[in-house]
């Protein structure tokens, strides 16, 4: 019978030693200016998305809208805490327009409006997710200055 209990013993041991390794890593410890991979992961996007927006909305020449873009890109570089990387060039992600769709818009004004719409409304959507997860006050202030931006320009219409 003894013989029968060390596996046992051996197989409950391995199981909770497989199970501790697949935990997930402890967070990381804060950050001293509150400025963290949640809010350099935001910074990156946003640059991203408001460079491809400005080629977009450089098409329609609605000056506020162009204003509003540039100054968000030059608030947003401002919170860099490293050179700047487009980690997410050639990507499709909400709020962001592609260079097809660029493109297309470019060539039809029905396209534009239909673009420009979809990066306001999308936009705004992670905007509000960002601000929900945003610890860092002056990100915070970047991201709601970009929330009103967008409401303002979707009741522009």
């Amino acid at each position: 019978m003894r013989s029968r209990r060390k596996p046992r013993l051996i197989v409950v041991l391995l199981a909770g030693l497989l199970s501790a390794c697949q935990q997930e890593p402890p967070p990381p410890p804060p950050v001293p200016n509150g400025y963290g991979a949640t809010e350099r992961a935001f910074v990156e996007l946003a640059i991203a998305t408001d460079e491809q927006a400005l080629k977009l909305v450089e098409l329609g020449g609605d000056p506020a809208l162009i204003e509003n873009r540039r100054t968000e890109l030059t608030e947003l570089r401002k919170l860099l805490d490293a050179p700047y990387v487009n980690h997410h060039a050639g990507h499709d992600m909400p709020g962001m327009p592609t260079d097809a769709e660029i493109a297309l818009a470019s060539t039809s004004p029905d396209a534009l409006k239909q673009f420009v719409h979809a990066h306001l409304t999308e936009s705004l959507e992670v905007l509000r997710s960002a601000g929900a997860a945003i610890t860092h006050p002056p990100t915070a202030d970047v991201v709601e200055l970009m929330e009103r931006h967008r409401t303002t320009e979707l009741g522009a219409g």
